[in-house]
């Protein structure tokens, strides 16, 4: 009997920086070597019938990536977990499992909203000019970031330039950004927690909401990671 199941893995180091159509083969690879009986597709180019969530830029890591895999028979969940996690590379690991109705829809078509932690750090020569009053310096930084943050969320339009197949287009943003906030501030990190529509809706690369952002801070902040930690349907964990 078929059996579909929905598997949430996470993303790191430099298994980041391979195309969304490499890391399908890396899971093939995976499955077979698992000797995990996954239901192939007919025709003249037969695939196994594996499907993933939206696709994650290269460079940006993940916490709560999803993939659904269609097998032919039935296999115990926390099975299917360690046996996949023998013979995945480093940088992939499965987290959690879950059997789902044969008939549910594709993650793509159902998946709607994706949460994202921005790491910046403070750059070493404004750093310096803290010599002196330090903590004062860090304050009111803290209160310009706040303020910031603010006057971000507050515009009607956030216009940034984006590299398509026809050359460089200016695009729009703001439509795709839910929320923006401030998680954590300690010297010298700063941590942005970004919430975006996903899915159906386009997939906004979070690196220009972050460029967009610190550009109010001329030569203040250097991007240091991006990591997605949450994918939603309809404001609830997909697992």
């Amino acid at each position: 009997m078929e059996q579909l199941v929905r598997i949430k893995y996470c993303k790191n180091g430099p298994i980041t920086y391979i195309s969304h159509l490499n890391l399908a083969q890396v899971f093939t690879r995976a499955l077979r070597r698992a000797d995990i009986p996954v239901v192939i597709s007919g025709g003249f180019n037969p695939r196994f019938k594996i499907s993933f969530g939206p696709p994650l830029p290269l460079g940006i890591s993940s916490t709560s990536e999803y993939l659904d895999i269609r097998l032919k028979e039935e296999i115990k969940v926390d099975e299917l977990i360690e046996r996949l996690n023998l013979v995945l590379p480093q940088g992939l690991k499965i987290l959690r499992a879950k059997i789902i109705l044969p008939s549910a829809d594709s993650l793509v078509k159902v998946i709607d909203r994706a949460s994202y932690v921005i790491s910046l750090k403070i750059k070493e020569k404004l750093l310096d000019s803290f010599a002196k009053n330090q903590e004062n310096k860090l304050k009111e930084l803290e209160q310009e970031v706040e303020n910031n943050n603010k006057r971000f969320l507050n515009l009607d339009e956030i216009t940034v330039e984006k590299q398509t197949k026809n050359g460089i287009k200016m695009v729009d943003i703001r439509p795709s950004i839910l929320d923006i906030s401030v998680k954590k501030f300690k010297k010298p990190i700063l941590e942005l927690g970004l919430k975006l529509k996903i899915g159906q809706q386009g997939n906004l690369n979070p690196r220009y909401v972050a460029k967009a952002w610190i550009s109010n801070f001329p030569n203040n902040f250097d991007i240091i990671r991006i990591c997605r930690d949450g994918l939603y349907i309809k404001g609830e964990e997909v697992i």
